[in-house]
């Protein structure tokens, strides 16, 4: 019996751009975690930073972080924008290079509803730090 070709990931749509609230939801959070001129620094460079592709899997680990349970409303609605074909934000992440991590400053649900559909689908990302 011939082996079965693998399934291609499905295509998520991506803006070409974070938009205005992605930006300032980053800062807001990225503002828990260091001073203020540091974190407008970070947000100011994701504004201009090129677009990086990473698998959901590959950036989840990265992050050290775990996909929240089915019934999380906000990924589910991440799920459902993706399968209708809306093209969502990429995603917004600072290189924590002291903590061996990647902060995801925007788009956690984003990743994990990704991640759900096919764990191997390509994001589009703003990655910033050294």
């Amino acid at each position: 019996m011939p082996k079965q070709p693998k399934p291609q990931p499905r295509q998520v749509q991506w803006l070409d751009d974070a938009i205005d609230d992605d930006y300032s939801a980053a800062a807001h959070y990225l503002s828990l975690l260091d001073v203020q001129k540091n974190v407008d620094k970070a947000v100011a460079e994701m504004r201009s930073a090129a677009i990086t592709e990473f698998k959901a899997a590959d950036l989840l680990r990265a992050a050290q972080l775990i996909v929240p349970k089915a019934d999380d409303r906000p990924t589910r609605e991440q799920i459902k924008k993706i399968k209708n074909g809306e093209a969502i934000s990429p995603v917004l992440l600072m290189r924590a290079s002291a903590l061996k991590k990647v902060i995801i400053a925007d788009g956690f649900h984003r990743v994990c509803a990704a991640y759900r559909i096919d764990p191997d689908v390509v994001l589009h990302c703003k990655l910033v730090g050294v």
